[in-house]
This record gives structure tokens, C-alpha cells and sequence, in this order.
């Protein structure tokens, strides 16, 4: 099980991986006291990563960026003020990290 550090997690898709680090790590989706049905979403649709759906170098996949939007207002809103939750890319619609 991955600790999570200082209350921070970072929402980043990634090949079997993510979407939530700390530390430079993925964080344990079911340590953090997400509700199972989330946990699964998140699952399913991080399973589902691949690089040209993020509009890193052109319009990427719309509805893949706006299911994870979608996820990330869940998440944020089922951890409440447990944890701080950045974003470092504007297409999550979300206020970046400082």
C-alpha cells in the first residue's frame, strides 16, 4: 500500500497507472477512503490512457478529457478537505498548481 504524502495527491492519467499520485508514486485509490463505485470508475477509465487522447499536441480524445473532469469534480468532492488535489494541464478545467 502507497502512503500518502502531506496530504497532497496530483490527478494524472497514465498507462496502467494513476490518476492520482503523491510523491511521484500512484497513490492507493482504496487507502485514500474513496467510495468503492468511484474507485472502479477511476480504474476503468485510467485503463482506458493513452497519450493522443490528451490534447497535449492537438485536440485529443473530447470525451476522454471530459469523463475525466468529470471524475476529478468526484474524487474532489469524496475527499472533501482530506487532501489537496493539483492539476498541472489546463484541460481538466480545474485551478492548477501554484
Amino acid at each position: 500500500m502507497n502512503q500518502v504524502a502531506d496530504d497532497v495527491l496530483e490527478f494524472w492519467p497514465d498507462d496502467k497507472q494513476g490518476p492520482l499520485w503523491s510523491g511521484g508514486r500512484p497513490a492507493d485509490l482504496y487507502a485514500l477512503g474513496l467510495p468503492a463505485r468511484l474507485v472502479h470508475r477511476l480504474e476503468s477509465w485510467n485503463a482506458e490512457y493513452r497519450e493522443d487522447r490528451l490534447p497535449i499536441d492537438g485536440r485529443g480524445d473530447p470525451d476522454y478529457v471530459a469523463t475525466g473532469t468529470a471524475l476529478l469534480r468526484d474524487v474532489t468532492e469524496a475527499l472533501g478537505d482530506r487532501y489537496r488535489i493539483i492539476v498541472n494541464e489546463p484541460w481538466w478545467n480545474a485551478t492548477p498548481a501554484p
